[in-house]
């Protein structure tokens, strides 16, 4: 691990422990960073094509019906998802992984690391990349923290890059926190903040309205030639 921790504190200055998954990231902070062991932390893709790539976050409750959309559309998405539920779903993960989707770690209890010491960190992660390993054969190597939270008391991506892992954040968002929010204001926030490289938040669950949203903003936009892609594909045409 070659980043110093004064590096962090410069680079986020505290600001990913005010940031919650409900709100998306801008400014001159939501950017990819590189150490020497390679890409330490990804935001977004290169913005000279057009590929996005949507990632889904948490599956407390199976939405089937989300799969099925994306699945009638040839969509493959990146997702991070609690070690606890990948274990208590194995047929449900079978089936993105089926799917082509990249099964990705978001912990396993959906703690907030950075609050946990480094061997509770340690053991959110190995708990959770074991279940995935076990179900899909494949090791993550890819991880979005809890509410995006890095930093902290115990920061937290220099345990992701002592084990191997890339951090993932986000710079647009489906949005849907608020049941009462209107379709059309998600549908704004996205058009509002789409470019080429976007990395898309979303999250499972009938009650975010992710499935209705995206039934209309999907078509849309790949009407204007953008193609939805893998976190790993978006990352592979990175260059430092």
């Amino acid at each position: 691990m070659k980043i110093a921790p004064i590096l962090l504190f410069l680079i986020w200055g505290g600001v990913l422990l005010g940031a919650g998954e409900n709100t998306p990231l801008s400014g001159d902070w939501s950017r990819n960073l590189w150490d020497d062991d390679g890409l330490a932390l990804i935001s977004h893709g290169r913005r000279d094509c057009k590929k996005i790539a949507l990632t889904i976050d948490d599956g407390w409750v199976p939405d089937e019906a989300l799969l099925d959309f994306l699945e009638e559309r040839g969509i493959r998405c990146t997702v991070f998802i609690p070690g606890k539920i990948i274990a208590s779903r194995p047929d449900w993960i079978g089936r993105m992984d089926r799917m082509g989707f990249e099964i990705c770690s978001h912990g396993y209890s959906h703690k907030l690391l950075p609050f946990l010491t480094e061997e509770e960190q340690e053991g959110e992660i190995g708990d959770t990349e074991r279940e995935i390993r076990r179900l899909t054969g494949k090791a993550p190597k890819y991880l979005r923290p809890s509410g995006g939270r890095l930093d902290g008391p115990h920061p937290t991506l220099p345990v992701l890059r002592r084990l191997g892992y890339t951090a993932v954040l986000w710079e647009n968002d489906v949005r849907g926190y608020s049941g009462a929010e209107p379709i059309e204001n998600q549908l704004d926030w996205l058009w509002d903040h789409l470019q080429p490289g976007n990395i898309i938040l979303s999250h499972f669950g009938e009650s975010l309205h992710t499935r209705r949203v995206l039934e209309i903003w999907i078509p849309q936009v790949q009407a204007l030639g953008y193609e939805f892609v893998t976190l790993s594909e978006l990352a592979g045409d990175l260059e430092r």
